[in-house]
């Protein structure tokens, strides 16, 4: 009997250690031995009784995954995990890009400095703004037309439609 007993308590300690290793900063040492000591104690139960053992893998086999399951998804609220990984911050209003000052853009007429692809920048009387293409690509030196606020972005068109060269003739046509 005081065999048994024994094996149960190298499960408990090895289940302690690794339960430890969340809370203490052992850099791994503490879950290398609690996995040590609970296969040092199935070793002990495969020797006392196979089926013992059998039950005992499949127990082990099931929690410890479950464990490390558990254990990932809410390391963050103890104290190591606090400190290691710090609450996101809570984004206000003011930390956000103004668009107040690109309000007035929409509507008006300026020029492309940049390629679009669709990313690029373009100039307002004056001044330089990121754009992006409403669609496709906008070449560099065209007129634009600010068509509205697309994620703290000035969405721009063609002012007139693209011009594309024919392949055949070699003449400009228009679409």
């Amino acid at each position: 009997m005081m065999d048994w007993l024994g094996i149960c308590f190298l499960y408990l300690l090895g289940c302690a250690l690794l339960i430890i290793e969340l809370f203490l900063p052992a850099h791994g040492l503490l879950g290398i031995l609690g996995v040590g000591v609970l296969g040092f104690a199935l070793y002990q139960s495969y020797c006392r009784s196979e089926l013992v053992g059998l039950i005992s893998l499949a127990v082990l086999a099931v929690l410890l995954p479950t464990g490390l399951v558990v254990a990932v998804k809410h390391w963050h609220r103890t104290p190591v995990g606090r400190r290691i990984s710090p609450p996101n911050p809570q984004l206000t209003s003011q930390d956000r890009m103004p668009v107040d000052d690109l309000k007035p853009l929409i509507g008006s007429v300026g020029r492309t400095l940049t390629l679009l692809r669709p990313v690029g920048t373009c100039l307002f009387d004056g001044r330089r703004v990121e754009c992006t293409a409403e669609y496709g690509m906008i070449e560099r030196n065209v007129e634009v037309e600010a068509v509205r606020l697309v994620d703290r972005t000035v969405s721009v068109r063609p002012v007139s439609p693209p011009e594309f060269t024919s392949p055949s003739t070699g003449d400009v046509e228009q679409t």
